[in-house]
């Protein structure tokens, strides 16, 4: 690599750690990431066991469990670790932009797009498995372009395997991605310069490969869909999810506000440089081909099933967000060869849509668990009680609690069956099913804002003392008459 293109690369690295440790800290830990905290401090075998009570597989908080060790549980020690990742899917996007069109120029402006991306952005900064499951999938890309044009390259195929059994083991929409790949490896079967990737045995073996080291947490995955537990709150999808989906991948917010036109143009417009590119591709290999398979594919699919069984969440397909950013990145690099004005007016247009983007993910940060729970921890007295009003404020809380006192869990409305997130607690002695069982003193209740029905249940011999809220977490204090 010539020394400038080196240079400007390490400059956009930089720049994409900088843009996305601005508001790093700005917002608190919340619930999922709580969650995440939680498991991976017990130990590798524990983890495995109870990621198996919850709906995803155990590699991320396997990795999150040695990263604490070394790094510390700070809310900076953790967040790096989706940090990192986040950096690497920009220096992945580049050399896979770079492998593709062989041109420099387009392999930066992938990376430039990848960086201001704000949903990429966003998820750089959270302590969920999304972001490191992009750099397993990008890896598997770049295993298997390799292996594309040279069959014989078994550095490939290590990578293929590494990143899809890595990835199957972080998010089961990993499998999604694999069928993307296989229906990429017949389509470019049938062309006319067939490449016969499907009748070589490598490709078969390799797939085998990742597929027994997937295999002992099979039994567990089957468990896990057969409760089918923690999804109740996703919602079914509609003809909009597409549409909706796209915009949040590329400003992080609900474009359903805005002008109805608008709404449905802009994604319709990227939809369209999408399959500009394809249409473009001349090469052998047809790359394009796969990257679009491999962005819109799991999507559809996952719509499609969640018609019926709600599986969808934008977050889940952070991988695709990687894909439509290097699509974009081909399809101004074709525009410039006709009509270079078009490429660059187009690609500022999509840079300052990612600049709102970014805005939006800026002011969205305002989780404020730390505030509430560090006025608990300042007044704290020895004997207080704490009781945390629902589970959703439970694992953040739990994290932040620094009083030496262990959270109540309030279960009036019901206890959870200990699969999904309680599976964390449901061997614990935390339940508390009325707030009449509690004897006299002090105490905190630990909730969200607003007017929830824990704060309605409380008998009549509790005085409120004191109230403090920040962001949507609150905590009052009671005395048991």
């Amino acid at each position: 690599m010539d020394k400038n293109w080196a240079f400007a690369l390490i400059l956009l690295l930089i720049y994409s750690l900088l843009i996305r440790s601005i508001s790093l800290l700005k917002s608190s830990i919340w619930h999922d990431e709580g969650f995440s905290l939680m498991l991976a401090s017990r130990s590798p075998i524990d983890i495995w066991l109870g990621s198996a009570r919850d709906v995803h597989p155990p590699l991320y908080y396997e990795i999150l469990h040695f990263w604490t060790e070394i790094f510390g549980n700070s809310v900076i020690s953790v967040r790096s670790l989706s940090l990192v990742a986040g950096i690497m899917v920009v220096w992945l996007g580049y050399q896979i932009a770079f492998m593709i069109s062989k041109k420099r120029n387009v392999a930066l402006l992938a990376g430039l797009l990848l960086s201001l991306n704000p949903f990429l952005i966003r998820y750089s900064q959270e302590v969920r498995m999304y972001g490191i499951l992009g750099v397993f999938l990008l890896i598997a890309i770049i295993g298997l372009i390799k292996v594309s044009k040279d069959s014989k390259d078994w550095f490939g195929y290590v990578l293929y395997v590494i990143g899809v059994s890595a990835g199957l083991y972080t998010h089961y929409f990993t499998a999604m991605v694999v069928i993307a790949f296989w229906i990429y490896i017949v389509s470019i079967y049938f062309i006319k310069n067939r490449i016969t990737l499907i009748t070589n045995w490598r490709w078969w073996l390799a797939n085998i490969l990742a597929l027994l080291i997937f295999l002992p947490w099979v039994p567990s995955m089957l468990a896990q869909f057969t409760r089918a537990q923690g999804l109740g709150w996703l919602s079914k999808t509609s003809i909009r999810t597409l549409n909706d989906t796209v915009w949040q991948f590329i400003t992080f917010t609900d474009a359903r506000q805005i002008l109805v036109l608008i709404y449905w143009l802009v994604p319709i417009l990227i939809l369209g440089l999408v399959a500009y590119v394809c249409i473009k591709d001349r090469s052998k290999e047809k790359f394009s081909r796969l990257l679009a398979l491999f962005t819109f594919l799991p999507l559809i699919i996952a719509i499609l099933i969640s018609f019926i069984r709600p599986v969808f969440h934008e977050r889940y397909f952070v991988f695709s967000a990687i894909g439509l950013c290097l699509m974009m990145a081909l399809a101004i690099y074709y525009i410039f060869l006709n009509n270079k004005y078009l490429a660059i007016s187009i690609a500022l247009i999509i840079v300052l849509i990612q600049l709102v983007g970014i805005r939006n993910v800026y002011a969205q940060s305002n989780h404020q668990m730390s505030r509430v729970m560090g006025f608990i921890n300042q007044n704290y007295r020895t004997g207080d009680r704490i009781i945390s009003g629902e589970l959703y404020v439970y694992f953040d809380g739990s994290y932040y609690n620094k009083t030496g006192s262990s959270f109540l869990l309030y279960t009036g409305s019901g206890r959870p069956n200990g699969y999904g997130e309680s599976g964390l607690i449901y061997d614990k002695n935390v339940y508390l099913d009325n707030f009449a069982n509690i004897p006299s003193g002090r105490v905190w209740i630990l909730g969200k804002t607003g007017d929830q029905s824990y704060y309605k249940n409380l008998p009549s011999n509790w005085e409120l003392i004191e109230t403090t809220s920040a962001g949507y977490s609150e905590a009052r204090l009671y005395q048991i008459q």
